[in-house]
């Protein structure tokens, strides 16, 4: 076994954490403007709106996640 093996799952460890910072950055300014969005459309909107973006940022990264376990474990054997 040699770090070819995981060459893939290093580009991909990459692609997680980017995506990671980006996903999170963008749910904080969600979340930040979710009251403004609450005072002025009401509060249903508002959560409708953390919501989805909880769900889209926990599906893309298990997703990504799978991916990544199943790289190391083809690697591994």
């Amino acid at each position: 076994m040699n770090y070819q093996d995981f060459e893939s799952a290093w580009y991909l460890g990459l692609l997680i954490t980017s995506y990671f910072c980006v996903m999170l950055t963008g749910f904080f300014m969600v979340v930040r403007h979710a009251r403004q969005l609450a005072s002025e459309e009401g509060p249903l909107l508002a959560l409708m709106a953390v919501t989805a973006g909880a769900f889209t940022f926990l599906f893309l990264l298990g997703v990504l996640l799978a991916l990544l376990v199943g790289i190391v474990v083809l690697a591994g054997g």
